[in-house]
């Protein structure tokens, strides 16, 4: 055998090496795609993986009883949210605040009192538990305060110097509101003797029943359901303060129900989830939860009994001095403007306070001086009544002087029953005046209403045509229909009095000329448009020669009674009444007669 020496190439050598370095980094490069390509899985199956949620319960009754209350909605959201795990902490009101302070929980079901005085961790309410003997959640909180049936305490008064048992000094269904509605029948706790047991809330009602204690202040509904489950008899207790009827016995008003709120920062999406699964369940046919509810009564509960956490005040110190030291000038300006605006508020105060005064003494000056004007309108209407009445009655007064002076001459027995015939008309003449005189001077005007002016002057012209006719006077009229807005008697007697006034004109000149052929001509139309009221005017002419010039600047400058003489109670009415129907009643004479305008306005 002959000794063969092997050797390699040293180029084949470095060939090799490039092969399989190359063939490695084409290894780690498919390695490092492949681990890129399964690491978003990775990361997907990472946060799939179940992540587990405390959720802390207010205890009242044990953890027991807690636990069997509850449980439904624990396997709800179990059930709902099968990637997530929510484990149930069945905690006493202290446990429940010490597990909240250390961030033990992640959800928690309380009552109201207790959700507002742990705003502080941030809680927030999802949704409200609808008690199942309220059916609602917005009134569902009452307490009740028990004693035993066979105790002689019977009103609330006789509780003073009484033991008196809560679960806690901050209980909202049992001791709050017990409490509240002791204090507004002014019992104040200092007058009880209070102890406060803790929980569960059975052992309150055993010690009450055993004599413990002699009242207990519990939960509405909670003697009920110990009762329901045989632990005891509701016989034997009486409640006291008890309200309306109800499902229950309380002794206090309605307030909202429990709540189920979240801890801390929990993602949106979550919460949403699980507040539409808690609106959704229903258990037996009975939904369980509902929309949360305002708590204002809630509030204003805590805050008379000055409970809840302190508020943060609005700037601190350092942040205002240095606010001033900014922004001094400025603050100066605005209290100098203060000033000035306060004592310019002063000043005008004083002379407003000065002016007052003044104004109150004026005042009693014009209260006096219409009281003076009163009483001389007062006399002048004497003087207008006095001289009026004296003219008024002259004429059937000398009538009946003539008649009763013909009589006695008179043999014939007819002429003497026309004489006593005369004498009796002339009599009734003066009554009539001395009746329209005391309806004029006494009664008010009655209310206005529309009436047609046109019928009216029809009906005074059917009342006066017998004595025209006498007269043979002939009356003409031209009348424009339409309604007005006025008082009827007043417009009525005015009528009535120029009419008669006319006559009476034509009656004195056919004494005088008894050829004379009279006529009365009546025209009624409305006012132009033009005028700042509407309303009508009526006037009425004649031929009887006119009246005296005297009287018709009598009527035109409303002169006082003394300058009325000649004028007759008639025209002094007319004239009267024309002015407090605010209107305008005006004489004139014309070439053959008389002329009287009456300018009738509408009332207001």
């Amino acid at each position: 055998m002959s000794n063969e020496c092997y050797c390699l190439d040293p180029l084949l050598i470095s060939s090799i090496v490039v092969y399989h370095i190359r063939h490695f980094d084409l290894i780690w490069n498919r390695f490092l795609s492949y681990l890129m390509a399964a690491l978003p899985l990775l990361l997907l199956s990472f946060s799939a993986i179940s992540q587990q949620y405390q959720v802390g319960f207010l205890a009242v009754r044990g953890e027991a009883h807690s636990q069997a209350q509850w449980a439904p909605t624990l396997a709800l959201l179990n059930q709902r949210f099968s990637d997530h795990e929510f484990v149930g902490r069945h905690l006493t009101q202290q446990q429940l605040d010490e597990a909240l302070s250390q961030q033990q929980l992640d959800f928690v079901v309380t009552n109201p009192v207790h959700f507002m005085l742990n705003h502080g961790q941030a809680l927030n309410w999802l949704a409200s538990y609808l008690d199942s003997h309220y059916g609602q959640a917005r009134a569902s909180v009452a307490g009740t305060l028990w004693v035993r049936a066979d105790r002689p305490i019977t009103k609330p008064e006789q509780l003073r110097g009484h033991t008196v048992g809560a679960v806690h000094e901050q209980a909202f269904g049992g001791f709050l509101l017990v409490a509240e509605q002791l204090r507004r029948r002014q019992i104040l706790l200092s007058e009880l003797k209070v102890t406060f047991q803790g929980y569960p809330l059975d052992k309150l009602v055993y010690d009450l029943q055993q004599g413990a204690l002699d009242v207990a202040i519990l939960p509405s509904c909670l003697l009920e359901d110990m009762a329901s489950e045989g632990l005891l008899k509701q016989e034997d207790f009486r409640a006291l303060m008890v309200e309306a009827s109800s499902p229950c016995v309380r002794s206090t008003p309605l307030y909202p129900g429990w709540s189920f709120a979240s801890v801390g920062n929990i993602e949106e999406p979550l919460l949403r989830e699980i507040t539409q699964a808690l609106l959704s369940f229903e258990l037996a046919g009975r939904a369980q939860w509902g929309a949360s509810v305002r708590l204002d009564e809630v509030a204003q509960l805590l805050m008379d009994w000055q409970l809840g956490p302190e508020p943060k005040p609005l700037a601190h110190w350092a942040l205002l001095q240095q606010f001033i030291e900014q922004h001094w000038p400025w603050l100066a300006g605005f209290i100098a403007l203060l000033l000035g605006h306060l004592l310019y508020h002063s000043r005008v105060a004083v002379l407003l306070h000065r002016r007052t005064k003044e104004c109150e003494q004026l005042y009693h000056q014009v209260q006096q001086k219409e009281q003076a004007l009163a009483q001389a309108r007062q006399r002048t209407l004497m003087g207008e009544m006095a001289t009026g009445l004296a003219h008024e009655l002259n004429q059937p007064l000398s009538a009946i002087q003539a008649y009763a002076q013909a009589g006695e001459l008179m043999q014939d027995p007819v002429k003497h029953q026309a004489a006593f015939s005369h004498i009796v008309e002339e009599t009734e003449r003066g009554a009539a005046i001395i009746r329209r005189f005391r309806q004029w001077a006494t009664q008010a005007l009655p209310s206005a209403a529309p009436f047609e002016l046109a019928d009216l002057c029809q009906e005074l012209i059917v009342r006066i045509r017998p004595r025209a006719d006498a007269l043979a006077v002939q009356l003409a009229l031209d009348l424009t229909p339409g309604t007005l807005l006025s008082i009827r008697p007043a417009i009525e007697q005015i009528l009535n009095n120029l009419l008669s006034n006319a006559l009476d004109a034509h009656e004195r000149r056919l004494q005088v000329k008894p050829t004379h052929q009279g006529w009365i001509r009546v025209t009624l139309s409305q006012l132009a448009a033009e005028q700042e009221q509407s309303g009508w005017q009526l006037i009425i002419e004649d031929n009887a020669g006119g009246i005296d010039d005297g009287i018709i600047s009598t009527l035109q400058h409303n002169l006082p009674a003394s300058h009325y003489h000649g004028m007759g109670i008639g025209l002094l009415v007319s004239h009267r009444l024309a002015l407090r129907l605010q209107g305008q009643l005006s004489l004139s004479n014309t070439e053959q007669g008389t002329q009287a305008r009456l300018v009738i306005k509408e009332s207001e």
